[in-house]
């Protein structure tokens, strides 16, 4: 065979392997293509993934929960029994609820001390369903997240408040059985249970830091009975 034989015979050969050679890197750069074992990719493999930037349900980054609902200071500083249930005079410095604590008789003291005490008389008024005892800028302190406060005292018969102008004739005061003598009030408070033990009367004069005693009277504070009362 001649030589110019041979390089005809050559020529459709060479032309048939680029032909497929050029298949093969068209198939190759086919964006559906699948992996050599013909298997598809899992979800968020390869071709980037399918989810929110942000985390799930599209929520913003390093986020997702709901917003802290705000805190109300309960008690306001010029209610009679602020220094009272606030532990004024305690270290109620915080940095976590966990570091503030309920204590006193009745459980009405919120301060970072956890063995506060307190007398035993029951208060006029009622803390709200909502309220908590935690940590609000630093401090322990009585809150809410409804926005409710202490209501107002109610009898305004306390120690930590002057003394109403008596009545021109008073009635006589009636305590459980007992009648209580001019000047006397009736009392209310708990044993050493506290409030889960039953609840007490008798017959007294409140005092303490503004309300004095009668001549003859000291104030004196019996801490599991009426609390702060002339003797």
């Amino acid at each position: 065979m001649s030589t110019s034989a041979a390089s005809a015979s050559a020529l459709p050969r060479a032309l048939s392997l680029a032909a497929a050679l050029l298949l093969g890197v068209a198939l190759g750069c086919d964006g559906s293509s699948q992996p050599p074992n013909g298997k598809p990719l899992p979800a968020g493999q390869g071709g980037g993934s399918s989810k929110p930037i942000g985390g799930e349900g599209g929520g913003e980054a390093g986020g997702g929960g709901a917003p802290a609902a705000t805190r109300t200071p309960m008690v306001a500083a010029e209610h009679p029994l602020f220094a009272r249930m606030e532990g004024e005079g305690l270290n109620n410095n915080c940095s976590a609820d966990t570091e503030c604590f309920k204590g006193g008789c009745g459980a009405e003291i919120c301060s970072a001390d956890a063995g506060a005490n307190s007398t035993c008389e029951v208060l006029d008024v009622s803390i709200p369903a909502s309220a908590g005892c935690g940590c609000v800028s630093g401090q322990c302190i009585w809150y809410t997240t409804d926005g409710a406060t202490l209501p107002a005292s109610q009898a305004g018969d306390s120690g930590d408040e002057p003394p109403k102008d008596p009545p021109k004739d008073p009635a006589p005061v009636t305590c459980g059985e007992k009648t209580c003598a001019a000047g006397e009030t009736c009392i209310e408070y708990y044993g050493i249970a506290g409030p889960n033990g039953p609840r007490f009367q008798s017959c007294g004069i409140p005092c303490g830091p503004k309300r004095t005693c009668p001549d003859g009277k000291s104030c004196v504070t019996i801490a599991d009975g009426p609390g702060d009362v002339c003797q």
